[in-house]
């Protein structure tokens, strides 16, 4: 399908206003709450042509979208798809477009108790907010954060391509399931990504779950493993309790931090890990610290010594370092850090700037 987006005129008003009615007639109707005429004037009255974007398949027009601002907060409102198109894909192309216009505040939309919609929405890391008899205020958080917003924009290209463990290197996998047995307690994917290596070690046995900064992940994972826990937070302030965990899995989620501020989220695994508590960390190598043009924004590589010596003054012995050449499967150098955390008290810095993708 061609989908594309073209701006709305007052001549649009009218057959939006049919299309309104069309599609939340059922819903409507449910709820006891569905007005022939009303449906349609409510419609009317808020038309913004200069807000509305009529949205058009192989160069039909076949749905609309509004979007406007108010204060801090950006509104998603009239998105109507015809009916005999819903559940292709075009919502979810419609809503990307949309999202990846920069915004820093909080973006909202309102939807009616019940409706299907929730489950798009949901995909693309919108939360209930409020409620009441008839609504639902659902809210997707801003971030001002230039690299969450990168990979917010490209999270459904990286899930097809990065987003299971058909795409993890062999060598990767042993290595990762060899440390996981060596934890005792319960295990944090920190920087989760798609939740492919959460879901792994929960299938091991393992008491995983993950955590990472961009809720389009989260929402994703969710839907794609159920029963595994997964949440939005950001690895540079982690919400579990001090020495509450086994182990951290930081696998290639530590390399947009600019290496000033990577102390930050090393301090923090430091923080909540058990005295003994693991952490692996994957990560590409080269000389020296150096960045270079990732497929999603800029990341760094890490010398392993440079790195080791970062991790060793975060708290941690480190117990092995392991490396890998570039091969068909991986385009880059690899490396991993396994590391124990001390058994004396960690001391933990103020916390700067967060910089980090997670």
């Amino acid at each position: 399908m061609d989908i594309s987006l073209r701006p709305g005129t007052p001549d649009d008003v009218e057959w939006v206003a049919e299309l309104r009615a069309e599609v939340l007639r059922a819903d409507l109707r449910r709820l006891g709450r569905y007005d022939d005429v009303r449906v349609r004037e409510r419609l009317r009255r808020g038309f913004l042509p200069r807000s509305t974007r009529i949205i058009v398949v192989d160069g039909a027009d076949v749905g609309s979208v509004t979007v406007r601002v108010d204060g801090s907060d950006r509104w998603v409102e009239h998105l109507y798809l015809a009916p005999h198109l819903q559940g292709r894909g075009i919502g979810s192309t419609v809503l990307r477009t949309v999202l990846a216009e920069p915004h820093a505040g909080d973006t909202r939309l309102i939807m009616l108790q019940g409706s299907a919609a929730q489950r798009l929405y949901e995909r693309h890391g919108f939360v209930r907010d409020h409620e009441d008899d008839v609504d639902v205020v659902m809210v997707r958080p801003g971030d001002p954060d230039p690299v969450t917003s990168a990979y917010s924009r490209r999270a459904a290209e990286y899930i097809e391509h990065l987003g299971s463990m058909t795409s993890v290197h062999a060598a990767d996998e042993a290595l990762v399931t060899a440390w996981a047995s060596t934890v005792d307690g319960p295990l944090l994917d920190a920087g989760c990504g798609p939740g492919h290596w959460t879901a792994q070690l929960a299938s091991l046995g393992h008491d995983a779950r993950g955590v990472d900064r961009v809720p389009e992940f989260v929402a994703h994972a969710r839907q794609a493993h159920p029963g595994v826990p997964f949440a939005v937070a950001d690895v540079d302030a982690l919400p579990d309790e001090p020495e509450s965990l086994g182990g951290v899995l930081a696998w290639y989620s530590l390399i947009h931090h600019d290496p000033a501020a990577l102390r930050r989220p090393l301090e923090e695994f430091a923080r909540v890990l058990r005295p003994g508590g693991r952490l692996l960390i994957g990560f590409p190598t080269g000389p020296d610290v150096e960045p270079f043009d990732h497929a999603v924004t800029t990341a760094h590589r890490w010398s392993v010594d440079r790195l080791a010596t970062a991790v060793s003054a975060a708290g941690f012995d480190v117990v092995e370092a392991v490396t890998r050449d570039a091969d068909d499967a991986t385009p880059r150098p690899h490396g991993a850090i396994s590391a124990r955390r001390h058994d004396r008290p960690v001391t933990v810095t103020t916390p700067g700037p967060r910089r980090a993708r997670n």
